[in-house]
C-alpha cells in the first residue's frame, strides 16, 4: 500500500505579483542607499560638532574673550531667560484657588516685567465678583488687588457682570 498525498502542484507567480515584488525590492534597495547616505551625513555632522566643541573649549582655556554677540540678540536672550524662570505655575495655582463656580475668566494678561496682572472675569452676580476680589486679596502671590471696573452685560439672554481686576504680582 502506497500513501498518496493530495497536494496542489506548484506554479510560478503571475506577472502582477512579479512586478510588485520587483518594485518592493527596488524600494528596499533605494531605502538602504538613503539610510546609508543619511548615516554618513550624521557622522560627518557629529565630527564637525565635536571639532567645534574642542575648539571652543581650547579657546576658553587659553583665556580668549568670549565671541562678540549682537547686543539686540543678547537682550532678547536675557528676556527669554527671564520669561523661562518666571513662576507662572505659582500664579496660575493661586488663581485656581480663587476660582469658584459660575465665574468665567475671559482674559488673563500677566506682565512679568512690570509684575502686574490684569484679569477680565464674567460673573453671574455682582456679589460673586466682589467675593472673587476678596479671595484674590488673600492669595500670597498677589498684592494690591483692585477692582478697576464692573459693568452689566447680557450674554445669550442672561444678565451677567463683567469685572476688570488688576493686581500686583509678587515673585
Amino acid at each position: 500500500m502506497h500513501v498518496r498525498l493530495n497536494h496542489a502542484p506548484g506554479r510560478l507567480p503571475g506577472p502582477a505579483a512579479t512586478v510588485i515584488g520587483l518594485i518592493l525590492l527596488a524600494s528596499l534597495v533605494w531605502l538602504a542607499a538613503v539610510y546609508h547616505q543619511i548615516t554618513e551625513e550624521n557622522i560627518a555632522l557629529q565630527q564637525q560638532w565635536q571639532a567645534r566643541q574642542l575648539a571652543l573649549t581650547a579657546s576658553q582655556q587659553a583665556g580668549n574673550k568670549p565671541p562678540v554677540v549682537n547686543q539686540a540678540l543678547a537682550a532678547d536672550m536675557a528676556e527669554a531667560q527671564l520669561q523661562i524662570v518666571t513662576p507662572w505655575l505659582a500664579l496660575l495655582g493661586d488663581l485656581e484657588h480663587a476660582q469658584q463656580a459660575h465665574l468665567y475668566w475671559l482674559q488673563l494678561s500677566p506682565d512679568a516685567k512690570r509684575k502686574q496682572i490684569r484679569m477680565t472675569v464674567l460673573a453671574q452676580q455682582r456679589q460673586q465678583g466682589w467675593a472673587l476680589v476678596e479671595r484674590l486679596k488673600k492669595q500670597p502671590a498677589l498684592v494690591d488687588v483692585k477692582l478697576k471696573a464692573s459693568e452689566a452685560t447680557e450674554v445669550n439672554g442672561l444678565r451677567m457682570t463683567t469685572l476688570h481686576v488688576e493686581a500686583g504680582w509678587q515673585f
